[in-house]
């Protein structure tokens, strides 16, 4: 929970009702997990923290100037996460030099604009859902799935009843 008067926030890819309907078979047809709803699939570019309204803003100015152009991203597997130990489920998008750049722009306009990030590395993924129980391995999305992409937005995450949903306060359509 964000501390009063600050707003937990992240940059990411909204992801396309039809990429989510197409991963939903998928996660549906698998045990022993928990699914997050599919409103609430993104992509993560960038990971923000607790920031106060003034930096909400400088992070919807970072947001309104990005220039960039549509492209796509191929989901080739649902995986654990972070390692094979890990309790998230995500879908992988294969090597995509669009993406780190978008990424890297991203990164770069906000510590421009005086955000401090976290120094990690990028791995990009889709979270779907939580292990709950049992042993859970690799499933290959096939065919693979083709994602386009054609905004980014800034979303700020809300916890209600128990859970968290992630409203969004900016979007840029991507050209």
């Amino acid at each position: 929970m964000a501390p009063s008067g600050y707003r937990r926030l992240f940059i990411a890819l909204p992801v396309p009702e039809e990429t989510s309907k197409q991963l939903t078979p998928y996660c549906v047809s698998l045990p022993h997990a928990h699914w997050i709803p599919t409103t609430n699939r993104h992509l993560t570019l960038t990971f923000l923290g607790h920031h106060t309204e003034d930096q909400t803003h400088r992070a919807i100015e970072v947001i309104d100037r990005i220039d960039a152009t549509v492209f796509e991203i191929t989901l080739h597997s649902m995986q654990r996460f972070p390692d094979d130990r890990g309790q998230h489920i995500v879908a992988l998008p294969t090597d995509c030099m669009p993406l780190k750049q978008l990424h890297h722009l991203v990164a770069s306009a906000l510590t421009t604009r005086g955000f401090a990030l976290m120094q990690r590395d990028f791995r990009p993924h889709i979270t779907l859902g939580k292990i709950h129980r049992g042993n859970w391995s690799s499933v290959a999305i096939s065919p693979a799935i083709v994602m386009v992409v054609k905004s980014v937005a800034l979303f700020e995450t809300v916890f209600v009843d128990g859970g968290v949903t992630y409203h969004s306060l900016a979007t840029q359509p991507l050209r």
